[in-house]
């Protein structure tokens, strides 16, 4: 793999990632409700449906992959109805103020928001078609050597989980914005707005 060819793929996959979808939204929706680290387990989350996708390409296994439709339409609806359920609790959540380090509380959150990422993706069909039909147009997977996989794979984390993190931080500061209760409810509200428009995108999506 060319120096070339690595740069143009890092480039879409920098574009793709920019572009808001139903990952970024969740996360953005988190950062606002709850701050930076539950926002960041989504992230994460995100980054390992990434991997597994890449890895299913890599292993030649995407075709097989794309005839369980039925199985990955279970995921879709599923991780829909999660970030649904989500947005109702923030609707509903009384407003927690920042006063003694905001995302602390949050710690013990990691494995759910995780695990709601990770489910998002699972569920995101798009997201698999790209790595089993657009990378192939860049790089050829038969002729890849392990560490233009591990190249591959550490360009796809830090890019995909750059640019997330970078919406997580800037959606995290409008949080530290408000200090009142009245500021936060109405911030929670966006925040379950947002969950129920990335519920829509995620559902919607062919």
């Amino acid at each position: 793999m060319t120096p070339g060819v690595f740069l143009a793929l890092a480039a879409t996959v920098a574009m793709a990632a920019l572009t808001p979808g139903p990952a970024v939204t969740a996360i953005v929706a988190r950062a606002i409700a709850d701050g930076t680290r539950p926002a960041m387990a989504i992230n994460a989350g995100v980054v390992t449906g990434d991997l597994l996708f890449f890895a299913l390409a890599a292993a030649g296994m995407a075709a097989a992959a794309h005839s369980l439709g039925e199985f990955f339409a279970i995921l879709k609806f599923a991780g829909a109805a999660y970030l649904l359920w989500q947005g109702v609790r923030l609707w509903r959540a009384k407003p927690r103020v920042a006063a003694t380090g905001g995302d602390a509380a949050h710690e013990g959150h990691f494995w759910p928001n995780y695990g709601a990422g990770l489910l998002l993706m699972m569920g995101h069909v798009q997201a698999m078609l790209f790595y089993a039909a657009l990378m192939p147009g860049f790089v050829r997977f038969d002729t890849l050597r392990p560490p233009d996989l591990l190249l591959i794979a550490a360009m796809l984390v830090v890019v995909i989980g750059g640019v997330n993190a970078g919406y997580a931080l800037m959606a995290a500061q409008a949080r530290t914005l408000f200090a009142d209760e009245r500021a936060l409810v109405t911030l929670n509200r966006v925040a379950g707005s947002l969950m129920f428009l990335a519920a829509a995108l995620v559902a919607t999506r062919v």
